[in-house]
């Protein structure tokens, strides 16, 4: 499972190397890989290279099976940093977990707000509430993300939040008001099983040197006016 940004503002040419390159591992492996998209993905570019399918403004699926149910969101909000999800999508989502009886994971790219992502609610999920009212009530243990370029993880509400780091870089955001970028690449190994979920982080790359620095004056959520506004030009 890949969570969005598989490439930075690309061409149709771009996403069908990518995809060349996922059918290559996925024959390697003897295993499906999964996508969705990240801020950083363009999604017409996406659906005519990778998908080669008509363009649709929204990419967000399920899987199932015998023991699971398995849901890809599509967070972006156009193309700016936050993450929203459209009031259809989450339609479709109440809908689908309210008609399984199955144990549910979701897959996004934006994480949701959690304790350890205060510093970082400018970049994140900006409609977390709206999602946390959908998921209320169903099946849903876990919730799966990226973004942040740092994991982290918290439990709310029998809700497992992990958000993995990134396989580019890592970010520290301890001071929040001056993030500080380093080398870094790692990944998540998840387990299931029908009475357990775990994760374990490996790491490839951890550095220490600081590669770059950016301030950030406001670290709280972004103007909702701006949101909606990107969200009314991509639906409409």
């Amino acid at each position: 499972m890949i969570t969005g940004d598989l490439i930075h503002e690309g061409s149709a040419n771009d996403y069908r190397d990518f995809k060349t390159m996922i059918d290559q591992e996925e024959r390697r492996f003897n295993a499906p890989i999964r996508v969705i998209l990240g801020n950083h993905d363009r999604t017409r570019p996406f659906y005519q290279g990778y998908l080669q399918k008509s363009y649709l403004t929204r990419y967000y699926y399920s899987i199932s099976n015998n023991e699971w149910d398995f849901y890809f969101l599509d967070t972006k909000c156009g193309d700016l940093e936050q993450g929203y999800i459209d009031e259809r999508q989450m339609e479709w989502l109440r809908a689908e977990l309210h008609s399984s009886p199955k144990p549910a994971i979701l897959f996004m790219h934006h994480p949701l707000l959690g304790a350890p992502l205060e510093q970082m609610k400018y970049s994140i999920l900006q409609n977390g509430k709206e999602l946390r009212r959908v998921i209320e009530d169903t099946n849903v243990k876990a919730i799966f993300s990226g973004h942040v370029h740092y994991a982290n993880l918290f439990l709310e509400n029998g809700i497992l939040n992990v958000t993995a780091d990134s396989t580019a870089y890592h970010i520290n955001c301890a001071n929040p008001h001056r993030h500080f970028i380093t080398d870094g690449t790692s990944y998540n190994i998840i387990s299931l099983t029908d009475q357990q979920i775990g994760v374990e982080t490996r790491s490839l790359l951890l550095g220490t040197d600081t590669i770059k620095a950016f301030d950030v004056a406001d670290t709280g959520f972004v103007d909702r006016s701006i949101l909606y506004n990107e969200m009314n030009r991509v639906l409409n």
